[in-house]
């Protein structure tokens, strides 16, 4: 017994050690980069704070920067986690705050996601004081062609799948198979539309009624930010906004994407617009390198205690309940 405890104390006081250790580490690399990043600017600043590191893409001059910011898979809180130093919003905030960064280049490859999220980062976009560029990769549906809506050209791969124009809402009911089986879920409600839609009852048809409405304004933001975007009236959108997808030249012939064309030319495209002789192109990514060996240190050894612990608990009288 004695022994037992002698080896969990000595477990735990190497946890706290080894996370001490590391993060003593980070704190004085910190204050090492602060040191040097003084009078490196807004980039520097932002890096500084950030698990994200600058990847230089195309070498050039650092007063004419062209960032670029990929929007890859669904659309989601992670990338408009304002505490999440790589998410989008961040890239985008970045951006706004350095003088060299004279546009982004938005690369768009997502099937779309949530209307809060998306609209949150086409909102950031368009209040981000640069001119954007888009251009679309394998898919760029839904949200994903909301948010390109920023853009003042958009670039796209003739097998570029886009379109899908709309807004969606699903749910699920299992009261036909709860009532078969005898179950039956009682709510007491505050009125009549509180707490509605829940999967052991049928959505009633005045609750269907409001998120129909919701669903309504959504799609007129989306084809009013369309509109805006491709310079076209909102009844020739509608005409297109019926939720079919696009080929990449079908979306050209439908005015939806201005061109078929691919990266490097849309670069030469911004150098020529914006007038700049040598700019250099710049990405930030997520650099969790740190975070995940510490990550798995401590789960490792956490495993190791939990273990040490059930261990002498199995090996006394003393009762464990399930509380809640």
């Amino acid at each position: 017994m004695k022994f037992k405890n002698k080896r969990l104390i000595s477990a735990a006081i190497v946890v706290v050690l080894v996370i001490v250790s590391l993060i003593g580490g980070t704190m004085q690399s910190k204050d090492q980069k602060k040191n040097e990043a003084n009078s490196e600017g807004y980039l520097a600043n932002f890096l500084l704070n950030q698990s994200v590191h600058k990847l230089t893409l195309k070498e050039g001059s650092g007063s004419e920067v062209i960032q670029k910011i990929s929007v890859e898979g669904e659309i989601g809180s992670d990338m408009t986690n304002a505490y999440s130093r790589g998410s989008i919003i961040n890239q985008i905030k970045v951006a706004a705050a350095d003088p060299n960064v004279k546009a982004i280049l938005l690369s768009v490859n997502t099937p779309g996601g949530g209307v809060y999220e998306t609209a949150e980062i086409y909102n950031a976009l368009k209040n981000s004081g640069k001119d954007v560029y888009v251009v679309m990769k394998k898919q760029a549906t839904s949200g994903g062609y909301y948010i390109s809506m920023a853009g003042k050209k958009i670039f796209a791969n003739a097998e570029t799948t886009t379109g899908s124009i709309g807004v969606v809402m699903s749910y699920i009911s299992a009261q036909k198979f709860l009532n078969e089986k005898g179950i039956k879920q009682e709510t007491i409600r505050s009125g009549d539309q509180k707490a509605v839609g829940g999967i052991a009852e049928d959505l009633p048809e005045s609750t269907r009624k409001i998120y129909q409405e919701q669903n309504k304004e959504a799609y007129n933001r989306f084809v009013k930010a369309i509109a805006e975007g491709r310079n076209m009236s909102e009844d020739e959108v509608k005409k297109l906004a019926d939720g079919r997808t696009y080929s990449g030249k079908q979306a050209v012939d439908n005015k939806l994407v201005d061109k078929i064309g691919t990266e490097d030319e849309l670069i030469n495209l911004i150098k020529e617009e914006k007038n700049l002789s040598n700019p250099s192109v710049i990405e930030l990514r997520k650099d969790s390198s740190s975070e995940s060996i510490l990550s798995r240190l401590v789960k490792a050894t956490t495993r190791s205690i939990i273990s040490e612990f059930n261990s002498e608990a199995s090996s006394t009288s003393v009762e464990r309940s399930y509380i809640g």
